[in-house]
């Protein structure tokens, strides 16, 4: 006769309310349900299909119904196909046993899983699984190492199939996870698992619900096989307490709460058991146990000893180099012996003198694993050549201090580092003369499905048209293109989109100008400073002068070839092409100021010498003194920087190659009937109507 345990309570307590139960003799096993999928669907919602033993039944939210072919059932978007117990009288020390097939769609993004519910409708264990790419729910309760059943998305999805066997142990409160992951048509064996974890509730089990969340895109999963049986528990076995500690050189670092078992019965631990763990800033490594020793003393007094050691950081380097040459980027760190796999980010692009060359990304990402299996452990990538050998610079998007607006991607892997947000609009870069490619590299998002168009212009003239899409680098390159002088390469794009953005640039310089264009206007003089050398000899029409101190004067002496960055005095009227030279020898003195870019400058100098600009004022074509502070002189200009010794002049005038001071006027440099000019240098009349340029100030004229 079976003895008055919690199992007989159960079953009075089951009967009571209604369910017919005979329980037999420890060991024996129901059957709760055995459906193999071999009966059509019946019924409208909710539909049921009937197994040999039990069925289950969902109520359909969408319009992808369930189906069976061969046997098998396809599901799409439901609220959970469930199948209740035949026999939900579950005892404290029975087992549970829980089998089932299971394929996976291939939309990304959508979601599989399954729950057990007790009797009253809580949930005990749920595990979800994203239908493709292998993700889990944070908890991954029943420890399944997903890597093996991964295949991609371009399977058919009976050919990657996982086959579950669950195991509830009530009387050890375990769960032990079997699973076989199988993938057909690779060549690749089956792979098995097994894993035993606490179980997060001990509710009695009263229902299997199969859930998923495909959406009506015409995809589904399958599911076959499923079979839940209960096996009875030895109820007449007494249980008694036992305690495991883990133990690093003779002294306890952790003590579990005291588990139970039956008494004299052997002791099971958990795969957590043997997991490494941090305390602190120490981390312990698992030797060995003792578990396979021990059985369960009646007085609670067995210990299992888990033997663990201190683990150790390993410091590794990683250098790059190109043709055996080593390369400017390195990245260093360090890593615990037992996670000895890192992922290293390194940079699509690098620089070897003129020579671009680069790294391969792998599947789009830019990253490779290394193994590091000891202390100061180092490693070289190797680059490869890009062919382009006239490389004039290379650089990450946020180190260009553009002042634009960068940050973080969660296109992390397939980045150098942070972007150049879409949405932002400015300049990157500014090239001085000569004749370049550009090249933009960016990422865009949204898998293949998004876009952005870039427009890239140098000056005024655009040099890319083009659209990146998808969330990996594309480059966009121009043809060559020819800069005179100094000039912007700014940007536009379409979508403010966070995500996405300008990632690298790289140039190659392909030439220099053989001439820059020059205009001097009707006035007759013009001040210009060029980034290359000139050559002013046979150009007809045109002279060059610069300034020097003659006594009290200052005296402008002609010049041919002068070296790049030479503040001159140009002569003459119309539009010239001056050649230009590999160099020139250096002006020996020179009171013109050259300047390259946009240039705000004071009046006088901390030195005390009086700064002057080149107008077409009230006393003519001169300079004229610098009347206020903040005063900007352009780029590819020149100003007067003259020490007057006491003198207060206020305009320095022409007379052949000589300067002189005609007078001192007062506001000769402020003068309201000075010639005015618009922002293209065109000289205009009292009825102009717009911003206007007089004597070195920006004026608005009604």
């Amino acid at each position: 006769m079976k003895i008055f345990t919690l199992k007989s309570l159960l079953l009075i307590l089951a009967i009571v309310g209604g369910v017919n139960a005979a329980w037999a003799a420890k060991g024996d096993v129901t059957t709760n349900a055995d459906i193999d999928f071999s009966n059509a669907i019946t019924g409208t919602k909710p539909y049921t299909i009937e197994g040999t033993v039990g069925k289950m039944t969902w109520n359909n939210q969408w319009t992808l119904a369930p189906y069976i072919t061969d046997g098998i059932l396809y599901f799409g978007n439901f609220d959970g196909g469930v199948v209740e117990l035949v026999d939900n009288n579950i005892g404290a020390k029975d087992v549970v046993t829980i089998s089932f097939d299971l394929a996976f769609g291939k939309l990304s993004g959508k979601h599989v899983g399954f729950t057990f519910k007790d009797t009253e409708g809580n949930g005990i264990l749920t595990q979800w699984f994203d239908a493709y790419n292998g993700d889990f729910d944070d908890s991954n309760p029943l420890g399944l190492n997903w890597s093996s059943m991964y295949r991609g998305n371009n399977t058919v999805i009976q050919e990657r199939c996982v086959y579950f066997t669950i195991e509830l142990d009530y009387a050890k409160s375990l769960i032990t996870t079997k699973t076989k992951c199988y993938m057909s048509g690779t060549g690749k064996a089956a792979t098995e698992a097994t894993y035993t974890a606490s179980m997060p509730s001990t509710s009695p089990i009263g229902a299997f619900v199969l859930e998923g969340n495909i959406n009506n895109t015409g995809r589904y999963s399958t599911f076959d096989n499923l079979k839940i049986t209960t096996t009875e528990g030895d109820y007449s076995a007494a249980t008694a307490g036992y305690t495991v500690n883990w133990v690093c050189d003779g002294e306890i670092v952790k003590t579990d709460d005291t588990r139970s078992g039956d008494v004299d019965g052997s002791i099971t631990l958990l795969a957590s058991d043997k997991v490494n763990f941090m305390d602190g800033e120490t981390k312990y490594i698992y030797v060995s146990d003792d578990a396979a020793e021990q059985t369960i003393a009646e007085d609670g007094s067995t210990v299992v000893t888990i033997t663990v050691r201190e683990g150790v950081k390993y410091a590794y380097t990683v250098t790059s180099s190109y043709d055996g040459n080593t390369l400017d980027w390195t990245s260093t760190g360090s890593v615990w012996e037992d996670e000895n796999m890192v992922k290293v980010h390194y940079p699509r692009y690098q620089a070897y003198e003129t020579t671009l060359v680069g790294r391969a990304p792998v599947n789009n990402n830019l990253t490779t694993n290394i193994t590091v299996t000891e202390d100061g452990f180092t490693t070289d990538l190797e680059y490869t050549s890009e062919g382009i050998d006239d490389l004039y610079l290379l650089s990450e998007a946020e180190n260009l201090e553009t002042g634009l607006s960068t940050n973080a991607t969660t296109y992390t892997d397939r980045v150098s580092n942070s972007l150049i947000v879409f949405g932002s609009s400015g300049t990157l870069l500014t090239l001085p003369a000569g004749k370049y490619v550009f090249t933009l590299g960016a990422i865009g998002g949204d898998n293949n499905t998004h876009q952005v168009q870039y427009v890239v212009k140098a000056g005024e003239e655009t040099i890319i048209e083009g659209a990146c899409t998808g969330n990996f680098l594309t480059n966009l390159t121009s043809e060559e293109f020819t800069l005179n002088g100094r000039t912007e390469i700014t940007f536009t794009c379409s979508d403010p989109a966070s995500g996405r953005g300008i990632d690298l640039v790289y140039v190659r310089k392909t030439g220099d100008v053989a001439s820059i264009p020059v205009t001097v206007t009707a006035a007759g003089y013009a001040t210009l400073c060029s980034e290359v050398a000139l050559d002013f000899t046979n150009v007809e029409g045109l002279d060059a002068y610069v300034a020097k101190m003659d006594g009290s004067t200052v005296k402008f002496t002609k010049v041919e070839a002068v070296p790049a960055g030479t503040g001159l005095l140009l002569k003459g009227e119309g539009d010239f092409e001056v050649p230009v030279v590999a160099s020139a020898d250096e002006v020996a003195e020179n009171l013109l100021v050259g300047v390259v870019e946009d240039t705000e400058i004071a009046n006088e100098t901390e030195e005390g010498n009086t700064n002057f600009v080149l107008m077409n004022g009230a006393n003519g074509a001169g300079f004229y003194k610098v009347s206020a502070d903040g005063f900007t002189v352009r780029a590819g200009s020149a100003y007067l920087s003259v020490a007057m010794n006491g003198e207060a002049k206020t305009f320095i005038g022409f007379d052949g190659g000589t300067a002189t001071a005609i007078k001192s006027l007062e506001n000769a440099d402020a003068a309201d009937d000075a010639p005015a000019y618009n922002v293209a240098g065109q000289r205009v009349n009292g009825q102009y109507k717009g911003i206007v340029v007089r004597n070195g100030h920006k004026i608005v004229m009604k």
